[in-house]
């Protein structure tokens, strides 16, 4: 074993001083901690550089001090030579300076009965995000706006958060040997990931990330075991995530509705919602029972009510048709049972409705086809909110994905399932429209500096592989571009002097219209339209009831 350099040795004694004043550990763990990261990293030595008190975090980047140790192992043949391989180190890492899972779920629910739920989640929060789980300078990297639409403003992120495949990995996966039997975990949201220190991309199993300073809450819901922990990648404000202890598909019923209505009650700072149960509709996991959630307010929430209606049944219980692209129900109540009622009382009726004028089919050749995807929030006043999008996953010639899908001329920018994240009005587009969207500007400044016509746009993006299915989009909007500059839009008032256009003036007005075309992404994905055969249809749905 070899002595560690100064350099070194200081900066795993940072490491340890910053677990200990962000409260991860205690001052009696600083040596025990800064002997088992040399025996981790194959030091003997040395002591540790300076006293304890005089160790400056003024400058400390935990991103970086982790990637120069996780440096340090791959050196010393201690870890993969892939971003994967560090990465598992710099978790390992972390996990030992973190309490253990028993002392986070003790104080945890020390803090729940002494202080209320809203101190114990702040604190678990705080911990995943200084235990470097929750990442949030690779969250930061994202780019977020916010567009004015029909429907109101629609946030729209692109995500750069999650690490891109290392071409290393990827040419392990090739000729790793497939394993029989079953994985452990099962997946990424197995309540077996605490601890875990993951996989590489060369294993007959298949990569899967390293857990170790994953910490788990356990929770009881509807009288039975889930966990509580916060997304890594996060797409909004404490971005939470509840998991089945059992590996089990993803289900909307009425168990489903108390476990929701039973998470509000224990957080109810938190909203909480389920992806639908069918594929097409549902989200990219529906093999693991779970539910996200979070303290925030999307979009959908603060809807406008276009019409209320009443349920006969249920008097207690508001409903509203909210002003929204897709079909959603909002349910309203002060009482619990009569809310969870009027909710599972319209997802039955759902789930067999079929109305053939607009392509609503229950079931075909027995596969069923409809579903919902719920929301469900508490107020301060103590009301309850259910949000129900109606969902369809029929598919058909024309539409061969979905007839409620992303259509085929939005695939160039959004293409996936529209999940729970996006019917709330966040989009969560891939990494690839950054360098995209940038040659689509590149493009439309150059014909704009010629004074070119929107076929040269055209012309031009098709001779790149990379933005030929941008093309037709670009020419559109660089034609609306011009018209708003020559007056000849419909609007008079947004005449523009374009041939002053700035780059960034450019640049927002293209990712506005990135925005545009996930407002009509949504409305693809609404089963009763906003046109008069929409309302109609919507009507008839609301009169079966």
């Amino acid at each position: 074993m070899a002595v560690a350099d100064n350099e070194s040795a200081l900066c795993i004694q940072q490491l340890v001083a910053y677990a200990c004043e962000r409260g991860l550990i205690q001052t009696e763990d600083l040596t025990w901690c800064y002997n088992a990261l040399l025996d981790m990293l194959s030091y003997e030595g040395p002591a540790p550089v300076k006293p304890w008190e005089k160790i400056d975090l003024a400058s400390f980047n935990l991103d970086q001090t982790l990637a120069e140790l996780a440096r340090l192992a791959v050196a010393h043949g201690l870890a993969e030579n892939t971003q994967s391989g560090e990465d598992s180190f710099a978790m390992r890492v972390m996990g030992l300076l973190l309490p253990k899972p028993s002392e986070v779920a003790h104080h945890f629910n020390e803090l729940y009965v002494a202080e209320g739920p809203r101190a114990a989640t702040d604190w678990f929060y705080t911990l995943c995000c200084d235990a470097g789980y929750v990442r949030r300078s690779a969250i930061a990297r994202n780019i977020t706006w916010t567009t004015p639409t029909t429907w109101g403003d629609l946030e729209i992120t692109i995500n750069l958060s999650k690490p891109e495949k290392d071409p290393r990995e990827i040419a392990a996966a090739k000729t790793a040997q497939n394993t029989s039997g079953e994985k452990y975990p099962a997946c990424q949201l197995c309540l077996d990931n605490e601890g875990y220190s993951g996989r590489g991309a060369s294993s007959g199993a298949g990569a899967h990330p390293a857990r170790q300073n994953l910490r788990i809450i356990p929770i009881e819901l509807n009288q039975h075991r889930w966990g509580f922990q916060y997304s890594p990648y996060a797409y909004f404000n404490e971005h939470c995530i509840a998991m089945n202890s059992d590996h089990i598909p993803m289900h909307i019923d009425h168990e489903a509705l108390v476990n929701l209505f039973d998470f509000v009650d224990r957080f109810p700072h938190y909203f909480i919602g389920s992806n639908a149960d069918l594929p097409i509709v549902g989200g990219s996991i529906l093999s693991h029972d779970h539910y996200q959630g979070g303290r925030y307010e999307f979009p959908m929430m603060r809807a406008e009510v276009a019409e209320e209606f009443e349920l006969k049944q249920f008097p207690e219980v508001a409903g509203a048709i909210l002003k929204w692209p897709l079909s959603v129900l909002r349910l309203s109540s002060t009482s619990r049972e009569e809310t969870l009622k009027a909710a599972e009382f319209i997802i039955t009726a759902w789930r067999s409705y079929t109305d053939e004028s607009v392509s609503v089919y229950a079931e075909t050749d027995g596969e069923p086809h409809n579903t919902v995807t719920p929301v469900v929030r508490k107020l301060e006043s103590g009301s309850y909110e259910v949000f129900l999008a109606l969902r369809c996953n029929v598919t058909s010639e024309k539409h061969p994905l979905g007839i409620f899908h992303p259509h085929a001329e939005y695939h160039h920018i959004k293409k996936e399932n529209i999940g729970l994240i996006e019917v709330m009005g966040l989009a969560v587009l891939p990494p690839r429209l950054v360098p995209e969207l940038n040659k689509v500007q590149s493009v439309m400044e150059q014909c704009l500096a010629n004074g070119k016509k929107a076929n040269a746009v055209y012309g031009q993006l098709t001779t790149d592989s990379t933005t030929i299915s941008h093309a037709d989009w670009a020419r559109q909007i660089y034609a609306k571009l011009l018209e708003q500059g020559d007056g000849s839009s419909k609007d008079a008032a947004s005449k523009k002097d374009i041939s002053s256009l700035s780059s960034e003036q450019l640049k927002k007005y293209i990712y506005d219209e990135v925005g545009i075309v996930f407002s009509h992404v949504l409305e693809d994905a609404g089963v009763f339209k906003w046109n008069e055969e929409g309302r109609a249809a919507q009507h008839r749905f609301l009169e079966s009831l």
